[in-house]
């Protein structure tokens, strides 16, 4: 009996071995989910901050009710005053705000809207 278990596990044991070599030299299973690309999207919508320092978040809320954690430099944050209107470009990822889980949008473009 120990023969036979022991003629099974050595190719199961090669097989594993190959298939995880071949998905390390493949990439698949290294790459963490905020290296992958995505594509840019664009959203428009309300701007303001929610939460209490130091955990607030620049929220961007569109007229559909989602709402997107954006990500942005200091520069650009100081740019314009909440409440505004804004339309900005960029790719969306899943994040986590007070542990749970939000859209966040990494800004590349922002351009303010007039109120109307």
């Amino acid at each position: 009996m120990s023969f036979s278990i022991r003629a099974f596990h050595r190719p199961a044991r090669r097989f594993c071995t190959a298939a995880v070599l071949i998905m390390l030299m493949s990439g698949v299973g290294c790459t963490p989910s905020s290296m992958m690309n995505a594509e840019d999207i664009a959203v428009e919508g309300e701007v303001a901050v929610r939460g209490n320092v130091p955990f607030h978040e620049t929220v961007l809320v569109t007229e559909q009710g989602n709402w997107y954690l954006l990500d942005m430099d200091e520069a650009l944050r100081e740019s314009f005053m909440t409440p505004a209107r804004i339309r900005v470009t960029g790719p969306v990822r899943l994040g986590q705000w007070n542990g749970r889980p939000f859209a966040r949008l990494t800004v590349r473009t922002l351009e303010i809207l007039p109120e109307g």
